[in-house]
């Protein structure tokens, strides 16, 4: 039996999902392929879920921009995506079924990086939606929590939505003056297209500094947080970790791999 599996978002030009899926099926010993569907919202949205309801696939993961808005397509969610408010993974099994893995992700980077973040003093730059994962596993670990956002009133949403108390929300003048925190995590696309990166110099971080994003060499944020002297984490592991996730869903097995092994693989 050949495995169909997909992922569906755009833009999907960089995306490492395939190479990795792919190194999962072929580490399982699995027959199977893995492509890419660039795909826009509404109508265009419903025709590719359509093809590959056809073409019996298997699963498929979602990324940006269609996290919320597959989920009227579903007919399941397991918990975490009930949470979390967004659906990274879905398995076609008597309908299609909705997962995140991303918060799953995020804790196995955490793990990777020995960050224990029980109690802890955080800063989360960005309430987006890639924010929403690290919020659900934050919530269960009673965080002291700031969170900065261009739209304070859209972070306070998200947060009342989520159930998050004990937060602060601040806009981009909290971190002008001196400020120290244990963790810092950044859940924003910013310094994606020209590098720039807000400035960090008054924010202290003692434990980690930890980035959602993830390139060869250091990503605009951690390249601000260098002088910190705290340990400098990017966002690669919690793609290989939600990756894996998703694969086990999809064929019920779990794969074997190396986080470090990949990232040399694709040359990070």
């Amino acid at each position: 039996m050949f495995l169909n599996l997909a992922l569906i978002g755009d833009p999907l030009s960089h995306t490492f999902s395939p190479f990795i899926q792919t190194r999962f099926l072929k580490s399982s010993g699995l027959n199977g392929g893995f492509c890419c569907f660039e795909t826009d919202g509404g109508q265009a949205l419903s025709e590719t879920i359509n093809t590959l309801k056809r073409y019996s696939f298997k699963g498929f993961n979602v990324t940006v921009p269609h996290k919320e808005e597959i989920r009227k397509y579903l007919i399941s969610e397991d918990e975490i995506a009930s949470g979390v408010g967004a659906v990274n993974t879905v398995l076609n099994e008597g309908g299609l079924k909705g997962f995140n893995t991303d918060v799953c992700g995020f804790e196995g980077m955490l793990k990777d990086g020995e960050c224990d973040m029980n109690s802890a003093e955080v800063l989360l730059l960005g309430c987006g939606g890639a924010s929403k994962a690290v919020l659900y596993s934050l919530k269960k670990n009673n965080v002291r929590l700031t969170v900065v956002n261009r739209d304070t009133n859209k972070a306070e949403a998200t947060l009342k939505a989520m159930d998050f108390d004990k937060v602060s929300v601040q806009d981009y003048n909290f971190i002008k003056t001196d400020r120290n925190f244990d963790y810092v995590i950044n859940g924003t696309s910013m310094g994606l297209k020209d590098g720039v990166f807000a400035d960090m110099s008054c924010v202290h971080c003692a434990k980690a500094a930890v980035d959602l994003q993830y390139k060869k060499g250091l990503t605009p944020f951690l390249k601000e947080m260098s002088d910190s002297g705290c340990k400098l984490l990017d966002g690669f592991p919690m793609l290989v970790y939600q990756a894996a996730r998703a694969f086990e869903i999809w064929t019920g097995f779990y794969p074997d791999f190396s986080v470090g092994e990949i990232a040399g693989e694709l040359g990070l």
